[in-house]
């Protein structure tokens, strides 16, 4: 059994498929999806990334049902004290940049980074139950599946760093999904969609809008996957290997470049630019603390609205948006306001009183605060990707994600890069990484190869380089010979492109005397690193080995094998003792300070 869970900003959603040999064929794999009824009655295939906890601080409500259960303790003042947590997923890569979209109110105001990990493990426990509930109903002769027979893969923004990528997978055993790296997998989000689109037709954007889908019988070929999140857009590049899509037929060609640019920020913009204008800033914030429920819902009918706008064409061939949307101010804001608020409102909403009208101009410039620099991040990636020469044949775009429903971005897409790019949506681009994610975790190899983000490597000593290495560093070892300490040892460089089975393996010497020893992991953006503490260079983890059974011996007798394994969504690091087969691997302690640098030298480090 596979069981795929798409954890996204906004919504979250699981899908599974059976395995068998009548399955093996992903062409004609059957893929179950779970639907969700959502607040205005249709269905949907995630329910709301959400948390209601108690004054305890323990989750009692989830999605849908936890956002109506805090409007009702919003109604009657909280009294229980409850806290509601939405889109933190947000917060888990929040130590730079946009941290605005993440919702922790009452209790959970101000939640600490320890309160998200809480958060993203009682969703996650909470959406494994209900998958296994599920598939328990779909049981053969009774028999249900047992813990040990499900493989489960968990989607994730190609943007995450190692550290978010840990914090997940953390995240998840704590929440009762498995240990094991062959029975949990991690796939980035735009390669679960790339193999989706691969296997499902859909639409190509275009004045005909013809069904089609991603053509993958052209070796050489290339193709871009536009994720387009509730809180993220993911792009990343991929070529077509000789043999076509199957197993490990599809190689990353650009390292994955994104940012905080999903629907999310939209709504964002609403509250930053049509509601501080119409109610003014200080006020604002008056009408947040005063009536938290109101303004909430301000936000949800916006959201309603939003979703209802189908682009046009203009004469000139631009998509634009003509529908002006009315948005009602609930009572208790319209009474809490002045004379003078409502008088303007009033007119603004062309003689309208309790609703806030915003012009089609105002919806467009709100559409492309977002939109735009999304086109912008688009044109980088083809223009990185430029530099591997011409294509073989057209080149091709894959538009996913829940946002990618807006027609005015599926216009906005195809209007800047439809003449030369041919652009494709699936029908549902909502469900194409969940999909995906389960045509992946049942057959791994689809994905061949997978550019390193960074260049990575570990701190050792190496022979001192008069002239080139700086005094401070220089050291005599316990052989008698001039040693370079910090020395930065690579395994990986940035822009590597490196097959899914690949191990980068390196020898270090250990010296007689030491007992204990650390080998510490390191990640810069440089392409060719000197040191481990030079700027930008950070530790990203470390593996102490054992190496208690060769203590003594002399140095030449006495080393460590180092393999790195980059090809997976993850890095995995073994250090094996030669001389006792003794081995540390795997649980690479990933330090949540990533981005700040650390220099902690609690054993030292080994020696060339």
């Amino acid at each position: 059994m596979i069981v795929a869970i798409d954890f996204g900003t906004h919504g979250t959603g699981f899908a599974w498929a059976t395995v068998s040999a009548l399955q093996d064929a992903a062409g004609h794999r059957v893929v179950v999806y779970q639907p969700f009824t959502q607040s205005g009655g249709h269905t949907y295939p995630k329910d709301l990334s959400a948390v209601l906890v108690d004054r305890a601080g323990e989750p009692v409500k989830f999605g849908e049902k936890a956002r109506n259960a805090w409007d009702r303790e919003l109604a009657r003042g909280n009294p229980q004290n409850f806290g509601y947590a939405s889109k933190f997923k947000m917060a888990i890569h929040g130590r730079e940049g946009k941290s605005d979209i993440p919702e922790f109110q009452g209790r959970l105001a101000g939640a600490r980074r320890d309160t998200v990990k809480d958060l993203v493990t009682a969703m996650l426990m909470h959406v494994r139950g209900a998958a296994l509930d599920q598939i328990g109903r779909y049981a053969v002769g009774g028999a249900a599946y047992t813990a040990d027979e499900i493989r489960w893969c968990l989607t994730i923004p190609a943007m995450w760093t190692e550290a978010d990528r840990q914090f997940m997978r953390t995240a998840a055993v704590s929440a009762g999904l498995p240990g094991d790296a062959e029975r949990l997998l991690l796939v980035q989000e735009p390669e679960a969609a790339a193999v989706y689109c691969a296997l499902n037709a859909g639409t190509v954007l275009g004045p005909d809008r013809p069904e089609g889908q991603l053509e993958v019988d052209t070796p050489g070929s290339r193709f871009m996957v536009v994720d387009c999140g509730g809180g993220t857009v993911d792009i990343t590049s991929y070529q077509i290997r000789a043999e076509g899509v199957g197993p490990g037929q599809l190689k990353e060609t650009r390292v994955a470049d994104g940012d905080r640019l999903g629907s999310a920020y939209v709504n964002h913009a609403f509250v930053t630019d049509i509601l501080t204008d119409r109610f003014g800033e200080q006020q604002l914030k008056q009408l947040v603390a005063a009536f938290p429920k109101e303004v909430g819902q301000l936000e949800s009918d916006w959201e309603t609205e939003k979703v209802r706008l189908v682009s046009e064409t203009a004469a000139d061939g631009t998509p634009v948006i003509s529908d002006t949307v009315l948005v009602s101010i609930p009572g208790k804001i319209w009474d809490a306001l002045d004379e003078s608020t409502k008088s303007r409102l009033t007119v603004l909403a062309s003689g309208e009183t309790h609703y806030i009208e915003i012009t089609a101009h105002e919806v467009t410039k709100l559409f492309e605060s977002v939109v735009r620099p999304i086109l912008g991040t688009i044109e980088r990636q083809r223009a990185a990707a430029s530099g591997d020469g011409p294509p073989v044949g057209r080149e091709q775009m894959l538009l996913v994600g829940g946002f990618a429903r807006s027609t005015y971005l599926r216009d906005r897409i195809a209007q800047r890069f439809g003449h030369e790019v041919r652009v494709i949506t699936p029908m549902d681009p909502a469900v194409a990484v969940l999909g995906g994610a389960v045509h992946f975790a049942y057959d791994p190899s689809i994905i061949w190869g997978r550019r390193s983000k960074y260049t990575y490597g570990f701190g050792c000593s190496m022979p001192f380089r008069h002239g080139t290495d700086p005094l401070e560093k220089f050291f005599i070892d316990d052989d008698g010979n001039e040693k370079c300490n910090d020395r930065f040892v690579v395994m990986a460089r940035r822009g590597d492109l490196v097959p899914t089975d690949h191990q980068a393996l390196s020898t270090v010497a250990v010296f007689p005397k030491w007992t204990s020893v650390q080998v510490t992991i390191h990640a810069t953006y440089a392409h060719d690193p000197q040191y481990t503490d030079e700027e930008g260079c950070e530790a990203i983890g470390k593996v102490i080995p054992d190496i208690s059974g060769s203590v003594g011996l002399p140095t030449s007798r006495r080393s460590l094998d180092v393999a790195f394994s980059f090809g997976t969504t993850e890095i995995e690091v073994e250090v094996r003792d030669r001389r006792s087969g003794a081995a540390r691997s795997a649980d690479v302690a990933f330090d949540d300070l990533y981005g700040r640098g650390s220099t902690d030298r609690p054993d030292p480090s080994p020696g060339r």
